[in-house]
């Protein structure tokens, strides 16, 4: 995330921390902050980084308490919805905007927030809710699902059971840098840019990346596994952005009374491409009749090609 965006977010996890009694200090890179309440030891990183956060995951860290080594907990606060720290407890954005409400409410009811931490309450506290203490529903990096059954069935125009399956695909952002030249001509590669790939049937698709939720899924639905490893996207993907970035240059030449045209084509090698690649599930309502239709559970729109090779859309 951005310097500006991190700063704001610790401020906003510093309230939080003090509705729930800690004792907040600023903390040094890469840490944004250290907390202290009764027992409980707490440190505080915000980032959208996954190598920051892995590291930050597994790294242990202590403080000395009289002659005593304690073991801090972990906050990971991220707007990343790709990134997992199982060392850590992790406030996706749900969880952030959840706690800073909470935290509001109870400084309004003059009450303690007791945030599921350590387990403690006191007499007098406001307990914080947490997303984990519903149905207890499987997690993933997705679009949100804005078409109920209903309005899908009535979409697809058939009669029908309509099943809601999340379809794997590999979110991915690049950046190239870099030229290519040849006699005097000379291309520059230098850009950037975001795109997706079903995880499937290796077909590119537009994803609004700023809309992923790690929400629970709605219970009973399907999970489709990728059949595109993470290795396999980056080639896939990386050749489509040398195809894509390929330029075909036309070079005149005199000799003598003669002219002549040579053509060729410069692309950007692939160490000049960076890629970061990130999962992200698809919602799809699938309604099974005389023939199978399928709605995007996300859009509302009514697939042309099917996100799943098992499909045949008519």
């Amino acid at each position: 995330m951005e310097q500006r965006t991190r700063e704001k977010a610790s401020r906003a996890v510093s309230d939080i921390l003090k509705a729930a009694g800690f004792d907040v200090h600023t903390a040094p890179a890469p840490l944004d902050l250290s907390a202290i309440r009764n027992n409980t030891y707490l440190l505080v990183m915000c980032s959208d980084d996954p190598g920051a956060a892995d590291s930050y995951s597994e790294t242990e860290y202590t403080i000395r308490v009289g002659q005593e080594e304690k073991i801090c907990e972990k906050i990971l606060v991220t707007f990343n919805p790709s990134i997992t720290a199982d060392n850590c407890i992790v406030w996706y954005p749900e969880e952030f905007a959840m706690y800073a409400g909470e935290a509001v409410l109870a400084r309004v009811l003059g009450k303690t927030l007791v945030l599921p931490l350590d387990g403690s309450e006191e007499t007098g506290s406001y307990k914080a809710r947490t997303h984990h203490e519903s149905e207890g529903g499987v997690r993933i990096p997705h679009l949100p699902v804005r078409i109920h059954r209903d309005e899908a069935e009535e979409k697809a125009g058939i009669p029908g059971v309509a099943t809601l399956r999340f379809l794997p695909c590999w979110m991915f952002k690049y950046t190239c840098r870099g030229s290519a030249g040849y006699k005097d001509q000379n291309i520059q590669f230098d850009g950037s840019g975001s795109g997706a790939m079903n995880a499937i049937n290796g077909a590119l698709i537009d994803i609004d990346g700023d809309t992923i939720t790690r929400r629970e899924i709605p219970e009973g639905s399907e999970i489709s596994k990728p059949s595109i490893s993470h290795a396999e996207a980056e080639k896939k993907i990386t050749s489509h952005l040398i195809s894509s970035m390929t330029k075909r240059v036309r070079i005149r030449q005199v000799k003598g009374d003669a002219i002549f045209y040579e053509e060729k084509n410069l692309a950007p090698e692939p160490e000049n491409i960076s890629l970061e690649l990130r999962e992200l599930y698809v919602p799809v309502w699938q309604i099974k009749g005389k023939k199978i239709v399928e709605i995007n559970a996300f859009t509302g729109e009514r697939l042309i090609e099917p996100l799943d090779d098992g499909v045949e859309v008519f």
